[in-house]
């Protein structure tokens, strides 16, 4: 009996151990993950996105025209950017699309980035002096976005002034005109 006992219980442990290794199997298969580039602009205003720049008349003759003028608009840059290994950063650029009077510059700046944003927000050139070339106006950008809306990203601070050179002043007529500051996001080259 007690080796019909004895056989029973290896026989057992036998099929025990078959039913434990057969648990033991693995199955797996591949999770691929894609994150895109992402390269998104856009600005945003209170209002308008419109800038109204008037040049001061004077009170008295024989007064200077005063030629300085600041934009008084609340117009933002908002931006999302994901950047690839192969860029490590990128910028927004602007240009003038027409003719600017001669005699006088239009100008720029970028504030610091603000607003509810995550991530490597780009930071200001500075006050830059745009034409129909493009010029840095925001450096820097990683992976990141700025928020969305008025109050997030950058406020832009737009300045027309006199040209330094005193002789340009003569070329300067009365006439009403706009051109397009164009904003670029864009990869450093």
């Amino acid at each position: 009996m007690q080796l019909k006992v004895t056989i029973v219980l290896f026989v057992f442990i036998g099929l025990a151990t078959r039913v434990v290794v057969g648990q033991e199997q693995q199955a797996e298969h591949q999770v691929k993950i894609e994150v895109p580039e992402v390269a998104l602009l856009g600005l945003v205003a209170e209002n308008s996105t419109d800038v109204n720049l008037q040049v001061n008349v004077p009170n008295e003759a024989g007064e200077i025209v005063n030629l300085n003028a600041v934009s008084s608009e609340k117009i933002w840059v908002n931006y999302t950017s994901v950047i690839s290994k192969a860029v490590p950063a990128r910028k927004v650029v602007a240009f003038v699309e027409g003719e600017l009077p001669d005699g006088i510059r239009l100008q720029v700046e970028a504030s610091s980035c603000k607003g509810s944003g995550k991530g490597r927000m780009g930071t200001s050139a500075g006050m830059v002096t745009l034409s129909n070339q493009p010029t840095d106006v925001i450096v820097g950008i990683g992976t990141c976005y700025t928020g969305k809306g008025a109050q997030n990203g950058h406020f832009l601070s737009y300045r027309l002034e006199q040209t330094d050179n005193d002789k340009d002043f003569a070329l300067i007529e009365e006439q009403n005109l706009a051109v397009n500051v164009v904003y670029t996001l864009t990869d450093y080259n």
